[in-house]
């Protein structure tokens, strides 16, 4: 194979690894910090930035060495099972178990675990292109670009279609880095380096041994589970059942959803709603169903109750272990609850939601006007809701006021009676009939024996408890609605206030920075900047709005990544052999992307209709395909004499880590999705302003 071709073979298979591993690290963060999406973007965030610097570092090299660029190789291929072992590790040793850490401490822990990688990866891609020179073959930066989205193409395809429902994460890293490995190999033989070839394959073959060994694998989550009993990579998420004496506990993407003592929630959350109705017929369980809540539940000789959990791998394993027993009225149904309730035709007395608060668009869709709105439709006449909302009986902050009027007002605008009970959460009971906070009563009056609540609920529950959860209720607080997420934006300052943090800081130096950034910019690196930011932004609006429509985003989080790569291949292709004047093309670009931006904002405030998660990636697709479309345009305006490739990737980098962080991690939670598209909007008329100055 000649050097040329062993060197574009490089390249593919750096977007191979590099793909694969960032997704596995979103995966990886998200069960590591109980995450959300703004976990996905800040890690993002994180990894373009770095990235991008990565490629400036590579800017000023004059003399590039074949021998050193082989052993990039190498580190590129091996470093990922080590950054995913570093991660787990320290996580547990710097941060309080059980804990969740605050904003800066989840941005730097992010940045310090990935750090070495993405700046490697990032100096990697414009450092091949100066090899190449080097050798004197003919390579551009247009080429370049093909090269890396072909390999980032294949890497998000192999990840989000195949290894995430077969294999572990150790096993992926070990298949997707193969090929950079042997690649590296062969450039350090090629060159006659026999001993570090000879000490990269003891490397090698220790990287493939540990990668590959699922025992190893495995006790590397010890540290933040203890007692492992059963450990399975779903699609859905990470579900880890660990043992504690004689207790049981099941975690799903690190957050505990059961465990075998926590007899007082299966009690409250059951009988507070069930006990209202004066005949229960058919219960629906949107989760929470694991341990002795269907056996509350079967007190009151139900005819069916339909459990929705949208992990088939939790379900499953709790019948294996006989946390959950098969009973001739239990129907399990593993999708997402809120599509179940917008489809089905069945008829409830009762739906009880068992979710955490919302603190992610997945759980927030739970907690809206609009899932209210669905709820009333499968309720039957004088049927109840019931939730729980996280509260503390003896001091009632401002932010959880806040909290639990907004929930009351949206509960409010569909059922004509919402009653608060303050047990161990604040439970909200909606119905049209009559309300009764006398529990107690009303379960000896059904004959029905409770632990906890016979005993306890008059020293909890008292009547100056529920008067003051009453009067704290603001009726002027927000509706929270799915595209205004209002409950997330009250649950994120919550999160701050309980550290004593804010992200001012943070936002103060990072506008600043770039502020400085875009005054040292070329004109035509200031677009792909734009560009860059746009395509990330649009990434983040995707996968929040998915998460509304859907709720399942950890599932799908790398098919939307793959489709937004995928369409930049064939759109650089477009741009490479689209001929004419360079500054018309890059216009006439600019413009369709806002138009496909307008087509967005059009669909968020004026249509709504459901889309299929198909529409979703043609749209990632053809708003990618217009992006990828400018980076050889914008290199063939520069000239490849003026060497493009490193100032042009790190803008486009640096533009898409601004992207992902504004949209993502501000934008969307604090004014919801209609004023991202509007920002976005707005900094693409920015840049189409700045084409026609040049021109």
């Amino acid at each position: 194979m000649s050097l040329k071709r062993l060197i574009v073979w490089s390249i593919i298979a750096t977007g191979i690894t590099s793909v694969t591993t960032q997704l596995l690290t979103i995966r990886e963060f998200l069960s590591q910090f109980h995450g959300n999406e703004i976990t996905i973007s800040l890690v993002l965030f994180c990894w373009l930035l770095l990235t991008g610097l990565g490629s400036l570092l590579a800017k000023p090299v004059k003399r590039p060495s074949l021998i050193l660029y082989g052993l990039l190789m190498l580190v590129i291929g091996l470093w990922p099972l080590m950054q995913m072992i570093l991660i787990r590790g320290f996580r547990e040793a710097l941060f309080t178990h059980g804990a969740s850490p605050g904003f800066y401490s989840i941005l730097f822990y992010i940045v310090s675990m990935i750090g070495p990688y993405c700046v490697l990866v990032g100096f990697v891609l414009p450092y091949s292109l100066k090899v190449l020179h080097e050798a004197h073959y003919a390579f551009t930066s247009g080429d370049l670009y093909l090269s890396d989205s072909i390999g980032d193409i294949t890497g998000g395809v192999l990840f989000s279609f195949i290894l995430v429902y077969l294999v572990t994460p150790f096993v992926a890293i070990a298949l997707t880095s193969f090929l950079v490995i042997l690649i590296g190999l062969l450039l350090l033989a090629r060159q006659g380096r026999f001993g570090l070839v000879a000490a990269s394959l003891i490397l090698s073959g220790l990287f493939f041994y540990y990668s590959t060994n699922g025992a190893f694998e495995r006790s590397t989550l010890s540290s933040q589970y203890g007692n492992i009993v059963r450990y399975q990579e779903s699609p859905y998420g990470r579900i880890v059942i660990t043992r504690e004496g004689a207790q049981h506990t099941f975690w799903e993407t690190g957050v505990p959803l059961y465990s075998d003592a926590n007899v007082i929630s299966s009690e409250e959350k059951v009988h507070y709603a069930l006990c209202q109705l004066d005949r229960v017929d058919s219960v629906l369980l949107v989760s929470g169903g694991l341990g002795k809540t269907i056996d509350e539940v079967a007190k009151y000789h139900p005819r069916h109750v339909d459990y929705v959990e949208l992990d088939p791998g939790l379900t499953s394993a709790a019948l294996d272990l006989g946390v959950i027993k098969e009973r001739p009225f239990l129907r399990i149904i593993n999708t997402d609850g809120r599509r179940y309730i917008k489809n089905t035709q069945e008829k409830y007395d009762a739906v009880i939601v068992d979710l955490p608060d919302p603190d992610t668009f997945q759980v927030n869709r739970f907690f809206t006007s609009e899932f209210f709105s669905l709820v009333k439709k499968v309720l039957r006449k004088g049927g109840i809701l019931a939730m729980g909302m996280e509260y503390s009986p003896n001091y009632i902050s401002e932010i959880r006021r806040k909290k639990l009027s907004t929930l009351f007002n949206t509960a409010r605008l569909h059922f004509r009676q919402v009653l608060i009970l303050p047990g161990g959460e604040a439970y909200f009971l909606c119905r049209d009939g009559k309300l009764s906070p006398r529990i107690p009563l009303r379960l000896r009056l059904k004959s029905i024996k409770t632990s906890y609540i016979e005993g306890f609920f008059q020293g909890n529950v008292t009547e100056e408890r529920i008067t003051e959860l009453n009067r704290i209720l603001d009726p002027n607080e927000y509706i929270n609605t799915d595209f205004e997420p209002r409950l997330m934006n009250i649950v994120f300052q919550e999160w701050f206030l309980k550290h004593g943090t804010s992200p001012n800081y943070f936002l103060a130096v990072w506008i600043a920075i770039t502020l400085i950034y875009i005054m040292f910019m070329r004109r035509e690196e200031y677009v792909l900047f734009s560009t860059g930011l746009a395509t990330m932004g649009v990434e983040m609006l995707i996968i929040f709005t998915f998460q509304v429509v859907y709720g399942y985003i950890y599932l799908k989080v790398g098919a939307i990544v793959t489709a937004f790569l995928l369409g930049l291949l064939p759109g650089a292709v477009a741009g490479k052999i689209w001929g004419g004047r360079a500054l018309r093309r890059l216009f006439v670009s600019e413009m369709l992307i806002l138009c496909m931006l307008f087509l967005f904002y059009a669909w968020i405030v004026y249509w709504r209709i459901e889309l299929s998660p198909g529409t979703f990636l043609i749209y990632c697709l053809l708003f990618s395909f217009f992006c990828g479309f400018q980076f050889p345009v914008a290199a063939e305006v520069i000239g490849e004499r003026n060497s493009p490739a490193a100032g042009l990737l790190a803008a486009d980098l640096y533009g898409a880590s601004v992207g992902t962080v504004a949209t993502g991690t501000i934008l969307i939670p604090m004014w919801g999705i209609q004023f991202a598209i509007i920002f976005l909007m707005s900094v693409k008329i920015l840049s189409s302003m700045v084409i026609i100055m040049k021109k």
